[in-house]
């Protein structure tokens, strides 16, 4: 094996939570609860929950509610 392929291996990860739990988080309960309900719905577009959120001075990807979405099997 290589030196990279060790060092890779040998790399603490990052234990960092994902960012839907941080904003949840963030967010309060109640809101949080809102939160987790929006993205839950599939009639809400993704720019709606980003606006609301930019507007609490809170930043996300567009990409993380799609993938958010996916995995938690939310369709239209």
């Amino acid at each position: 094996m290589g030196k990279f392929l060790t060092e890779v291996k040998n790399t603490a990860l990052n234990n960092r939570v994902d960012r839907v739990s941080e904003i949840k988080e963030e967010l309060g309960k109640a809101d949080g609860e809102d939160f987790i309900a929006a993205l839950a719905d599939p009639n809400i577009r993704p720019t709606q929950i980003l606006k609301a959120l930019q507007a609490r001075g809170i930043t996300m990807s567009g990409s993380i509610i799609t993938r958010w979405r996916q995995t938690n099997n939310v369709t239209r």
